[in-house]
């Protein structure tokens, strides 16, 4: 495997990848990694996924996610000053909050645990040009700094080299979409004489100035609004100019900036392509769709673009899936691009417009608005990323168990209200959420660690009042799936109570609260197939053991192991062994010189 491009998007993938126990290299042309803090806000969603990955611990350590002040000032007047809700983890959300944090300290996790897993990046190689055939593809890569070129023979290619992706051009495609009128200077300063445990916004129609701190830097991420001048020339980002618009726009003379190590000019594109696969290659993160600053969304939607393709990779680079089963990234994430991208240009429309009619509205209607509890958790609702489903994805199977119960004669078994309260679960295609329980001692645990590792996990509902003899069906059925399908999916007991005998041969969780249960609504009992990225691929009640294997069946079907590159096309990479699955079958990506 080759992944070009290490900013989050490629290094999820690399470390979902060499989790898995696939050799990839991930190359990128900067010289050195970036310091700079970009994208700054890590979503609810991207914290379960980094957690999965292993390299969660020190960005919650690093970030800023509780008693966020914001002041905004609003033609030279402090309309807000405000503490930012900070919640609790709650029984189906383990991380509520955003965690503020520079970009690059989220890279530099990433790439920890990329090492940990054997893996590194190349710096310094940019991609040239990349050829395909029926087992693989070329790219040929060149040293910035020499001059030297080199190919590099892999089975599949993802670029995740951002809004400029030299993958997207040689691939032919294009990024269609506006450009917004207004333009922006970024920095990264610090400053003296602002309150290092506040962020601040002052805003007049088109003027907008911010500063946001992050706590244990003395930097700061400073964003304004520019324009051309009669010329039509944008001066360039510069610590001067960020002085000179302090001044000006927040009225105080006595703020004092220095020491700027990232100033960039900036104009807000909405665009995305049309497809995410051409033949062995595919696009990722800003590669794939470049969004407005509104909402935090980029960096988070790359990082899930990575954690959908991840694992579809995985099973067919070890023949366990057709090639197929890759065609359903593109029509996953393709429809979640779009839809993120509408809404955070809506943001931004509602943000930065200087049409008088919005302006107005802004000022005096939604800026207030801010100071209600209700309307400030609905806000941060909208961008955490936690709704994000693939309800029509073909993965998603059937919303059809209560027809099933009624065509089978069960309904007067498991109760009508039963019947109905499952409806109330997630539905397949949406996210598997959390929910405290205990382990099989007694101790305190939660749902979500227990989905993760690179396989899918067959939850299995007992019900809140299961009889021996159910009991008894659940533990064959998990046999049944386990010899069937093998460490490619785990299987998980979930009882209301105690263990109605010892030595279950299944791993158990005890919901003695029953709140798993009824968040899954499975009072009557259930089963949930959770795929590798914690999306429910199937979910039935009552249970039923052909509704699950007629499920696996589509992942698994017309399975093959492509042709291996030979000759002086690969050299064998570093192997990571994979403790979830066999790694028979997995292909080096090769290195020679040209």
């Amino acid at each position: 495997m080759l992944v070009v491009g290490a900013g989050p998007t490629g290094l999820a993938l690399a470390c979902d990848l060499r989790r898995r126990g696939v050799d990839c290299q991930i190359i990128d042309q900067v010289p050195d990694f970036p310091a700079s803090s970009r994208g700054k806000g890590l979503q609810p969603r991207s914290l379960e996924v980094l957690d999965d990955l292993g390299g969660l611990d020190p960005l919650l350590a690093a970030g800023w996610s509780r008693n966020i002040r914001l002041r905004w000032h609003v033609a030279g007047r402090l309309l807000l000053d405000l503490q930012l809700p900070g919640s609790d983890p709650q029984p189906a959300v383990p991380y509520p909050n955003v965690v503020l944090i520079p970009q690059s300290r989220t890279e530099q996790a990433l790439r920890d645990r990329l090492t940990e897993l054997g893996g590194s990046v190349r710096l310094g190689w940019e991609l040239e040009d990349v050829a395909q055939d029926g087992q693989g593809v070329t790219a040929r890569i060149r040293d910035v700094g020499t001059g030297n070129r080199r190919t590099i023979r892999s089975r599949y290619l993802v670029g995740c080299d951002g809004g400029h992706s030299r993958v997207r051009d040689a691939l032919g495609l294009a990024l269609v979409g506006d450009t917004h009128a207004e333009h922006f200077v970024f920095g990264d300063v610090e400053i003296d004489g602002l309150d290092p445990g506040v962020a601040y916004v002052w805003i007049d129609a088109e003027r907008y100035l911010a500063a946001s701190p992050f706590p244990g830097h003395r930097s700061w991420q400073v964003q304004a609004t520019v324009k051309p001048d009669a010329r039509g020339q944008l001066e360039p980002a510069s610590l001067k100019l960020f002085q000179r618009l302090f001044q000006e726009r927040s009225g105080r003379s006595d703020l004092l900036l220095s020491k700027p190590t990232w100033l960039s000019n900036y104009v807000s594109n909405v665009c995305m392509v049309d497809r995410y696969r051409v033949g062995r290659a595919f696009l990722a993160g800003d590669a794939a769709h470049v969004h407005s600053p509104a909402g935090g969304q980029g960096m988070n939607t790359g990082i899930q673009d990575a954690y959908n393709l991840g694992w579809k990779l995985d099973l067919v680079l070890r023949g366990r899936a057709s090639d197929a089963l890759l065609d359903t990234y593109q029509e996953e994430r393709l429809p979640i691009a779009r839809s993120v991208l509408s809404g955070s240009d809506i943001g931004y429309t509602a943000m930065f417009s200087s049409n008088p009619m919005v302006t107005f509205v802004r000022e005096r209607i939604l800026v207030p608005l801010l100071r209600i509890p209700r309307v400030q958790r609905a806000i941060l609702g909208t961008s955490n990323q936690l709704d994000v489903n693939y309800r029509r994805s073909s993965l998603a199977g059937s919303f059809a168990a209560p027809d099933r119960a009624r065509r089978l004669g069960l309904v007067p078994l498991i109760g009508v209200a039963a019947v109905l309260g499952f409806r109330t679960g997630p539905r397949a295609g949406d996210r598997a959420p959390d929910a405290e329980l205990r382990d099989a001692y007694g101790a305190a645990t939660r749902l979500l660690p227990q989905l993760h590792g690179p396989q899918f996990t067959l939850l299995m509902f007992a019900g809140e009042t299961a009889s021996p003899a159910a009991l008894q069906r659940l533990d064959t059925l998990a046999a049944t799936v386990e010899a069937r399908y093998g460490p490619e999916v785990h299987t998980k007991l979930v009882l209301a109570g105690p263990p109605a005998r010892e030595g279950h041969p299944h791993p158990v969780m005890l919901d003695p609260e029953k709140g798993a249960h009824r968040t899954y609504g499975a009072t009557a009992g259930a089963l949930y197939l959770i795929r590798p990225d914690g999306y429910v691929g199937r979910r039935m009640s009552p249970a039923d053991a052909g509704a699950v294997s007629e499920y696996l069946d589509t992942i698994f079907a017309g399975a093959h192991t492509d042709a291996e590159p030979t000759g002086s096309e690969k050299v064998a990479a570093p192997h990571v062994a994979s403790s979830a699955a066999s790694t028979e079958g997995r292909v080096s990506s090769g290195v020679h010189q040209r």
